[in-house]
């Protein structure tokens, strides 16, 4: 009866940690698809009354948050639809792990959006050709890098801080 009660415990603590995984990506998926939808909002309309390097950085602020709008409607359906209830512990941390490892992986790929942003906007300094959009692209890239790598941060701690919950479960 006491390794009973001890499994049905451990189950609930399981879902528990599971259940609150689900809700810190649901939310940064969230905050995503808002940063995105914004951005294709004001990006629209600036769009229509800018000239030169402000052309060019809203240009380039619209396709990037489609794709960005793309990808958090993606995660956020794969999260949502996640069955963790039927998720033992080994494949909670499996899932838990994989997710910290895309994290990771953005990180890196936000400093790189960082460097090709202030790149770009180096390289208006002596480009004769087309300069504003280097300009508009190259602040527009650094601008979406900073946000993301910002976001990305937040969920990476988030979840490292989970990450003791999740092996204290391990029997």
């Amino acid at each position: 009866m006491l390794l009973a009660l001890a499994a049905q415990a451990q189950t609930g603590a399981l879902a528990t940690v599971n259940l609150e995984q689900k809700s810190i990506l649901r939310v940064g998926m969230l905050v995503l698809g808002g940063w995105a939808i914004l951005n294709i909002l004001l990006a629209s309309f600036k769009l229509t009354t800018t000239t030169r390097s402000p052309k060019y950085f809203y240009q380039m602020n619209l396709y990037w948050n489609i794709v960005n709008l793309i990808i958090a409607g993606i995660a956020l359906h794969n999260i949502i639809s996640l069955n963790e209830a039927a998720m033992d512990v080994v494949e909670s941390i499996q899932q838990h792990v994989w997710y910290k490892k895309v994290l990771y992986l953005n990180v890196g790929l936000d400093v790189a959006y960082l460097l090709l942003g202030a790149y770009l906007k180096q390289r208006s300094q002596t480009a004769h050709l087309r300069p504003e959009r280097l300009m508009g692209w190259g602040r527009s890239i650094f601008l979406q890098g900073f946000f993301l790598l910002l976001l990305d941060v937040v969920l990476v701690v988030m979840l490292e801080n989970l990450a003791s919950d999740f092996f204290r479960l391990i029997p």
